[in-house]
């Protein structure tokens, strides 16, 4: 079955990632390396299974990691609340 086979391939990047090890990207911890190291749309991964980008971001933090995008917009609101008058 194509799911089963999806699921695989996503377990197995989210796993290389999480290593440090990812041969097919640049290793970002986003929604959509595990995607591309899996080989399949970032839409496959967000949105049929939710469950495992779910698990992957709570890996993500478990290890004590911030993913990027994250880590952007904390910089972003940080920039913006010292911009504001006082």
């Amino acid at each position: 079955m194509i799911n089963d086979h999806e699921r695989k391939n996503i377990r197995a990047a989210i796993d290389r990632l999480l290593a440090g090890t990812p041969p097919w990207s640049d290793g970002a911890l986003t929604a959509l390396t595990p995607a591309a190291e899996a080989d399949v749309k970032r839409h496959v991964l967000t949105h049929r299974h939710t469950d495992l980008k779910d698990e992957f971001y709570t890996k993500v933090r478990t290890q004590g990691r911030v993913p990027d995008s994250e880590r952007k917009l904390r910089a972003e609101l940080k920039k913006t609340r010292s911009d504001w008058p006082s």
